[in-house]
């Protein structure tokens, strides 16, 4: 792993590059993206070399990145340090409802931010009152505020005047904004691309010399945004948690990602012509490693521990008026009706008319007694933190998807579903996959109906379903659901996960109990 002090000597020569090459002034856009909350430092497995290696380590913390944003500040006082959301999540966001964590990010010493989607878990005014006395400039293009307790305290845009250069910055809202949170005193004013459009010309209409796009809609979306806009310089991105190995170029404009938990800040550097102009082929990337030999700012590290101190040992988030049981043996065997509350929370969350869920998914492993919920058992219960996917899926995969779920009975594959239900007899023939060849066809499954036009429908071939599922199932058709992989169409990362879907729905609800279960899988013996 490269050491942060080789990395600030190879600023110092990439600046002395620039000098020797007569460039006359370079402008840095440095930050993060989606720090999750993550005030403290990180422990995990990281592939910091994208060479499909990951090695154990510790790193992250606010009070790091705090020295790191002051170091490129001194390295290059012409330096605009930048979030671009998803900054309030976990353990400080569910005790301190954002102040913490905004405060935080305000003393490090950030700029400007934007806002991601799970800004919002606790709705637009608990947003609106973490971020009273920040320092930072909070912008929010393409959302309309103007009905909420925001109103006022995030900008369309913003100019910001370095050395005589004007830099222009706006920022962009995930599209499915809409769909991946309750809120709803706040709207998009319209779609990525006629904002982004819109920005750029009303940004050189007001003389800005370069212009920076500070998205959260993901590293595939800033991709094809950059195909049809031109103007912008560099894009500066966050949602998809993706750390590039190398800054992507489409049309001239750059392009970076912030990754995630800040465990690396993202530095990149703009040589300007004698006219102020970008030189847009000579931009280039670094990202720094917060790790143990960047020094802790003591301000910093103090006020985090002054928060941690007050930590409860677990967090209440609700309470729950039954017992969940999360037994495999309850899980990979019979329908769950702790899964049905989980499943049935995502299909109406993402107005999807399927939801399917591998039993492996749901961890925890015992019988959770009803009264407090707190977020150690939610985390407990989702262990690996996958994101939820939304795909379309013709009707006619259902059925073999079905048949494989009960040819799973009693391992990690057999599902749990929302908006299907269906019979499994377990005498009859069991469905054999070789890779994704079906070597014998199942009849196990009989009875099968969707939920969809609000009422019960026999499975249409024909008919594309919206199906929500998880990361594993999805993306790597994980328990062997290569159907989702190989056949599902237009897939979206929610990056909503089992935990936080129930953790917003405390937050508005206070109560979380599951019901019985319905008989939406039905187990002959």
């Amino acid at each position: 792993m490269k050491k942060s002090i080789i990395y600030y000597t190879l600023v110092a020569l990439l600046l002395s590059s620039y000098l020797n090459a007569e460039v006359k002034k370079v402008i840095t856009i440095a930050g993060t993206a989606d720090l999750q909350g993550m005030m403290e430092a990180t422990d995990g497995s990281f592939d910091l070399n994208f060479d499909g290696k990951k090695e154990s380590m510790t790193l992250g913390g606010i009070d790091r990145i705090a020295t790191i944003l002051g170091e490129i500040k001194k390295e290059n006082p012409n330096t605009i340090t930048v979030t671009t959301g998803d900054d309030l999540m976990n353990r400080f966001f569910h005790t301190y409802k954002g102040k913490a964590i905004m405060s935080l990010i305000s003393d490090a010493g950030y700029e400007i931010s934007v806002f991601g989607n799970h800004e919002f878990d606790k709705g637009s005014e608990v947003l609106a009152e973490a971020l009273d006395g920040s320092q930072f400039e909070t912008l929010c293009s393409d959302l309309n505020v103007s009905n909420s307790k925001l109103n006022g305290k995030c900008k369309p845009y913003t100019i910001r005047e370095l050395d005589g250069v004007r830099v222009g910055l706006f920022s962009l809202m995930t599209e499915n904004f809409p769909i991946v949170t309750a809120e709803k005193s706040v709207t998009m004013i319209s779609d990525n691309l006629t904002i982004a459009k819109k920005m750029v010309k009303l940004l050189k209409d007001n003389g800005a010399d370069i212009i920076v796009l500070l998205s959260h809609i993901g590293y595939k979306e800033d991709r094809k945004l950059a195909k049809q806009v031109k103007g912008i310089d560099l894009i500066f991105g966050g949602h998809s948690h993706d750390y590039v190995k190398e800054m992507g170029h489409v049309n001239g404009t750059a392009i970076v990602n912030g990754g995630e938990k800040g465990i690396q800040v993202v530095k990149v550097d703009i040589p300007l012509d004698d006219n102020n102009r970008a030189i847009r082929e000579e931009i280039k990337m670094g990202k720094i490693t917060v790790d143990k030999d960047v020094k802790s700012n003591k301000l910093i590290k103090d006020r985090v521990s002054e928060y941690v101190s007050k930590f409860p040992k677990s967090i209440v988030l609700g309470e729950t008026k039954s017992d969940w049981d999360m037994r495999s043996s309850t899980i990979r065997k019979n329908e769950s009706n702790v899964a049905d509350m989980i499943n049935d929370m995502m299909r109406d969350k993402f107005d999807v008319d399927i939801v399917l869920n591998n039993g492996g998914a749901f961890r925890g492993g015992k019988i959770y007694k009803a009264g407090r919920v707190t977020d150690r058992m939610l985390k407990e219960i989702d262990e690996f933190r996958q994101y939820a996917y939304i795909l379309k899926l013709e009707g006619k995969y259902l059925k073999n998807i079905v048949e494989w779920s009960a040819a799973n009975y009693g391992e990690g594959g057999f599902l749990q579903v929302s908006g299907i239900r269906y019979r499994v007899t377990l005498s009859k023939q069991q469905q054999i996959m070789s890779g994704e060849e079906i070597v014998r066809v199942g009849n196990r499954v009989d009875h099968i109906e969707v939920f969809v036009d609000k009422k019960w429908q026999p499975i249409d071939d024909d008919r594309v379903y919206t199906i929500a599922s998880n990361s594993f199932m999805v993306k790597k058709g994980g328990d062997g659901y290569f159907w989702l992989k190989k056949y599902g169409k237009d897939l979206q990362n929610t990056y909503a996960s089992f935990y936080s879907i129930m953790a917003d729905f405390l937050y508005e609800k206070k109560v979380i109990t599951p019901k019985d279960g319905d008989g939406r899988i039905e187990i002959i013996h």
